[in-house]
C-alpha cells in the first residue's frame, strides 16, 4: 500500500495492482472509522446531528481563515475560539447559549467585508 501511495506508476510496473490497493486502504479506513464510532457511540449518544455544532464552528473557523489557505483556517479556529470565550467570559449577554449564534455572525460579517477570509486571497478569472 505505501508502494502505491508513494508511486503508483513504478508499483504498477511490479506488477501491483494499484486500483485494488486503493480500494483496500480506503475500504480499511472505512472499517476502522466505523469500528471507532461503534466504540464512541455508547458513550457519546449516537444520534444523526452529533456533530453537527463542531462541524459548524469548524466551517465558520475556516471561512474566517480562507478556505484554500490551511495555515488560515488554523488562525481563523484560533481567533475564533479565542473570540468566543472572551466574549462568553466578558460580555453579559453572550453566555454559552449565544456562542453559536456568535460564531455564525462572525461568518456573516467575513463573508459581506472580506469573501475570502483573513488570509486567502481572491481568484480573478477573465473569460
Amino acid at each position: 500500500m505505501r508502494a502505491v501511495a508513494n508511486n503508483p506508476t513504478a508499483s504498477r510496473l511490479v506488477g501491483v495492482r494499484v486500483g485494488w490497493m486503493l480500494a483496500l486502504g480506503w475500504g480499511l479506513a472505512a472499517v476502522l472509522g466505523a469500528v471507532a464510532g461503534m466504540m464512541a457511540a455508547p458513550t457519546l449518544f449516537l444520534d444523526p446531528t452529533m456533530m453537527l455544532i463542531v462541524l459548524i464552528y469548524a466551517f465558520a473557523a475556516a471561512v474566517l481563515g480562507g478556505i484554500d489557505s490551511p495555515l488560515g483556517a488554523v488562525v481563523g479556529g484560533l481567533t475564533l475560539g479565542v473570540l468566543l470565550n472572551l466574549l462568553g467570559a466578558y460580555v453579559d449577554f453572550v453566555g454559552s447559549e449565544l456562542r453559536l449564534p456568535t460564531a455564525l455572525l462572525v461568518l456573516l460579517v467575513v463573508l459581506l467585508i472580506r469573501p475570502q477570509g483573513l488570509l486567502g486571497h481572491a481568484v480573478v478569472r477573465r473569460v
